[in-house]
């Protein structure tokens, strides 16, 4: 079932109730978004990253470059595979800001920090983090509003 926010509380939306209700923007500072881990949903994932950028008050190339973070990030959560499971993504919106966690299904292996996607990640945000709980990838990636990557 949508949960539509009040005013100064969090905003979760599944995928599956997409226009259930709007987004207020102007009151939210978290946004959850809940897709199947399958490739095919990067798309509206990195279309909710660019959107919620723009209100972080991130410069149009820190947005290009959140886009192509976010599908480095996607593929690194949902493995080789994909197809099983869901992948939550964590919109944080802040004055300093746009901080974007997302988690994916239980078995991926932890992307390794030496490799060449790693490598792209951190040239593309401010900062990044993986971890690993309860056998989940999670890749935290942050934007610095005015800040260079």
């Amino acid at each position: 079932m949508p949960t539509c926010a009040e005013p100064g509380e969090n905003f979760q939306l599944d995928v599956r109730f997409l226009g259930a209700c709007a987004l207020p923007f102007w009151v939210v500072t978290t946004i959850q978004l809940t897709v199947p881990a399958d490739a095919t949903f990067v798309g509206l994932v990195r279309s909710t990253a660019a959107h919620t950028a723009a209100h972080a008050h991130l410069d149009m190339d820190q947005i290009d470059d959140l886009r192509l973070a976010i599908d480095e990030a996607f593929a690194l959560v949902i493995g080789t595979e994909g197809g099983e499971g869901d992948v939550s993504i964590a919109f944080t919106i802040s004055n300093h800001g746009l901080d974007v966690s997302l988690t994916g299904p239980r078995g991926v292996a932890a992307p390794e920090q030496g490799t060449f996607a790693w490598t792209i990640l951190n040239a593309l945000v401010t900062d990044v983090v993986s971890q690993i709980s309860d056998d989940q990838v999670t890749i935290s990636l942050s934007s610095k509003a005015g800040a260079s990557a």
